[in-house]
């Protein structure tokens, strides 16, 4: 005779992929003039190398610039703000259990100029070292959709609104798990905000 385990519970938001408008437009712009010019650097994909805490450059799969995310020391700003943002949505919705960012991999400011034919291919952000622990992943766009064509963000086998998601402001929120990927930008450029949210593993 077989015993089966009770059913277990089980999240219907499990696939959610979120979108709404959280900040605003003087709040984007001041986060752009926050970046360091000299703090510019080709974007990597991690795992890829000897050392798998070191992305490696590989432009067949992603093409961008990036640097760290500037935080203002004295107010914490834009960090604490997305913290909050994300944690409101996560207990409605996917209602993991976070720890919050972590040093070894804080989010990033994204650059997808049209002059690299920036883009990131089909991939998740969970994997190895510093991704291990990755639980939920986040961009904020903070460019003017008039002002870039393609660079559309995409998930696979989800039905999301690209139009809203390209809106100035805008925060997505996702699992890590989920297949997602950056069109190529064909005309201007597009910056955005991306990090990620870390917690115990899953079980």
């Amino acid at each position: 005779m077989i015993v089966l385990p009770s059913m277990p519970l089980r999240n219907p938001n499990v696939g959610l992929v979120y979108h709404g408008q959280h900040f605003n437009a003087e709040e984007c712009d001041r986060i752009v003039a926050s970046a360091i010019d000299s703090e510019w650097r080709e974007g990597g994909v991690g795992g890829r190398d000897t050392d798998t805490s070191a992305p490696s450059v590989v432009a067949k799969t992603r093409s961008c610039l990036e640097q760290r995310l500037p935080i203002d020391q004295r107010t914490g700003a834009p960090l604490n703000k997305i913290s909050l943002e994300i944690s409101a949505v996560n207990a409605n919705g996917w209602r993991f259990e976070l720890s919050g960012f972590v040093a070894d991999d804080m989010p990033y400011l994204m650059r997808y100029p049209h002059t690299m034919q920036s883009h990131y291919d089909w991939h998740v952000d969970m994997g190895r070292a510093y991704a291990a622990s990755r639980k939920l992943g986040f961009t904020i766009q903070l460019t003017d959709p008039k002002d870039y064509d393609g660079g559309d963000l995409e998930f696979h086998n989800v039905e999301s609104d690209a139009k809203s998601l390209r809106q100035k402001g805008t925060l997505a929120i996702f699992p890590t798990y989920w297949l997602h990927r950056v069109k190529p930008v064909t005309k201007g450029s597009r910056d955005v905000i991306v990090g990620w949210v870390h917690g115990p593993s899953f079980r």
